[in-house]
């Protein structure tokens, strides 16, 4: 049987740990799709464009996403393209391949049109010409996260790009909002008319808003200002940029340098401010190059899709936090480790070394230690985009279990303990009296004797063991007794101390036992004997007193004609003498007192509800002792 639920263990290991291969994933990293579908001409909105006498301008985009995909999700990238906000199309060279590039990695990409057009000898104009490019990128943004389902987008996940007037929008679109609108966008003296709000323009979808931008692919882009970046929009940038850019400038100047536009930060001070703000991004620059440097050179594409590629990717994985779990464990323990759940995530684990995964509940499994070493814990988290993020890894050493055990040395109420335990580090010492110890053999003084449990717990930093015995703790009892004699009766009386029992031995052969510290033994005849008092306390320990007495007959008569004692069952007759006082003791056969009492001349003692047993009747006078035993049936 054990046999049996071992192999089930280790088939469920395997199974286990098998299934890390579900959490791997090319996808964003790679192109892993060999088609794309493209769908064009997709309308989504109309806007008044540049020109008194322009009529509405209906706005479309080409939609490029992955042949069969199956995924429910898909981030989204929305392309605009440059040219100054005076000409261009949404499929320029080269973007119908960037396009293409990004869907075959599992993206949807979008290229959309806006409205161009300013008059190159008014400022005003100008900036009005980026704010409607910045307004269309918006309607093209609320279209397609209205649709959602229908093309499968997730609309947390939203990129940014383009190139040159293209970027200035999607860096608008990520830090500027509706309060950062220019002042001439609400009228100027040659165009007076307003354009209206930032979601005000093109169509009224997705609840006039656009979701929060998720990463911007910066390609020879600007701002009108660094401040527009703040920390709170934590927007990730990557940015290419040739140095030798005369049309958008590198570091800050006017755009064309030409006075009429109005002056505007490149790619360098964006990364700078993005430095400072601690927010994550990377900077490209191609250097001898200058403006849309792919046009003559396109093997810089590659570059492009090789450093936007891992970046795009680091903000999609997901960031699995760290693991957590014991570092430390003992062979053929069973022990935790888990991450928090990411809801529509995936988590795929795998141990090496001796141990086995015995149950898997996701972000949590349960991992049993079949032998002593090193064991590596690890997952892999797949998120609902099929983003595979970074395997977390977690050492455990697993050590074999501490043994505890002790033996001691006892000395009256003093405990001396000898620790005999094996693979521990620490331990724990409860002595049963409220007290303890964390020693390796302490010495123990109770204040009082008692029955107490000692308990050591031997501990390793993974886990315990623990050993327990109890134990009768007390001082050994004194050994002592003084006597008196009477003719041939001895009267022993020992001190009594922590004794429970009493052993005598009267040297003529005779012996008792008894719970009482007093004896009376008569002697048979006069002689020399040895007395051996051995007594004992509850938990066994002994002492022993030997002493030596010597019996003579003093001549004191047993019956005399004034004092006499006459018992039978019922009771005794003492006569002390007419005129004499005397004092009449009776002591049952441990020598314990069971009566006294004063006599003058005769006295009937009642012993009828006296047990059955033997009684000594003892009388004392000015004349002198007399002793009496009888036997009450």
């Amino acid at each position: 049987m054990k046999q049996l639920i071992l192999c089930i263990v280790s088939l469920l290991s395997t199974q286990l740990i098998s299934a890390q291969t579900d959490c791997s994933s090319m996808r964003y990293r790679d192109t892993i799709f060999h088609d794309v579908s493209v769908t064009t001409n997709v309308y989504f909105g109309t806007a008044t464009p540049y020109g008194v006498l322009a009529q509405p301008q209906d706005l479309y985009m080409d939609i490029y996403a992955p042949a069969g995909d199956t995924l429910a999700k898909r981030p989204l990238i929305v392309f605009q393209f440059g040219g100054g906000f005076v000409i261009g199309w949404r499929t320029e060279p080269d973007i119908p391949a960037f396009c293409t590039y990004f869907a075959k990695c599992g993206y949807v990409v979008a290229t959309i049109d806006y409205r161009i057009g300013l008059n190159v000898a008014d400022t005003n104009s100008t900036v009005r010409a980026f704010y409607r490019g910045w307004q269309d990128e918006r309607s093209a943004l609320r279209y397609l996260c209205q649709r959602a389902n229908q093309y499968k987008l997730d609309t947390s996940s939203i990129f940014l790009t383009g190139t040159s007037a293209g970027c200035f929008c999607g860096l608008a679109n990520a830090y500027m909002t509706n309060a950062d609108r220019p002042v001439s966008s609400f009228g100027s003296t040659l165009e007076p008319d307003d354009l209206g709000c930032i979601d005000c323009s093109g169509n009224t979808d997705f609840g006039h808003h656009i979701p929060h931008i998720r990463g911007v692919i910066n390609q020879w882009g600007a701002v009108l200002d660094t401040n527009y970046i703040e920390a709170a929009e934590n927007v990730p940038v990557i940015s290419f940029h040739g140095d030798q850019d005369v049309l958008v400038p590198y570091v800050y100047g006017y755009p064309f340098q030409l006075p009429v536009f109005p002056p505007v930060y490149g790619s360098v001070p964006i990364h700078q401010r993005l430095n400072n703000l601690g927010i994550l991004n990377e900077f490209h620059p191609f250097v001898g190059f200058g403006h849309e440097p792919e046009l003559l050179a396109p093997q810089l594409n590659d570059t492009i899709y090789n450093y936007s590629r891992p970046f795009l990717y680091q903000i999609l994985k997901p960031q699995t936090s760290a693991m957590a779990g014991p570092n430390v464990i003992c062979k053929n323990d069973v022990a935790t480790y888990s991450v928090i759940n990411t809801t529509g995530s995936k988590y795929c684990w795998q141990v090496t070394g001796n141990a086995q995964i015995i149950a898997n509940t996701g972000s949590t499994i349960k991992v049993l230690y079949t032998d002593s070493g090193n064991v590596t814990v690890s997952v892999t988290e797949l998120n609902y985009l099929q983003a595979e993020g970074d395997m977390q890894s977690f050492s455990t050493y697993v050590t074999e279990r501490p043994h505890a055990n002790f033996a001691y040395l006892q000395n009256d109420l003093e405990l001396t303990l000898v620790n005999w335990s094996s693979n521990a580090t620490s331990y724990l010492w409860l002595f049963g009296d409220g007290t303890t110890a964390t020693t390796n053999a302490p010495v123990k003084n109770y204040t009082t004797g008692g029955t107490y449990t000692i308990t050591l717990i031997a501990d390793n930093n993974a886990c315990t063991d623990t050993f327990k015995t109890t134990l009768g703790i007390d001082s050994c009892p004194v050994a002592n007794f003084t006597y008196q004699l009477t003719n041939r009766n001895g009267f022993f009386y020992a001190n009594a101390t922590n004794t429970t029992q009493y052993f005598w031995n009267f040297g003529d052969g005779d012996s008792a036992a008894t719970n009482n510290s007093n004896v009376i033994h008569p002697y048979a005849a006069d002689g020399t004997y040895q007395i051996t008092l051995r007594v004992r306390n509850q938990f066994g320990c002994i002492a022993t007193d030997t002493q030596t007495i010597t019996i003579i007959t003093t001549g004191i008569n047993d019956i005399a004609k004034e004092e006499s004692i006459a018992c039978d069952n019922s009771g005794c007759n003492i006569h002390s003498g007419n005129t004499t006082m005397g004092t009449l003791y009776v002591l049952n056969s441990t020598g314990q007192l069971i009566a006294q009492h004063q006599v003058i001349g005769n006295f009937y003692l009642n012993t009828s509800t006296y047990p059955a047993g033997l009684y000594f009747i003892w009388l004392e006078t000015n004349n002198g002792v007399w002793l009496n035993k009888f036997v009450k049936n």
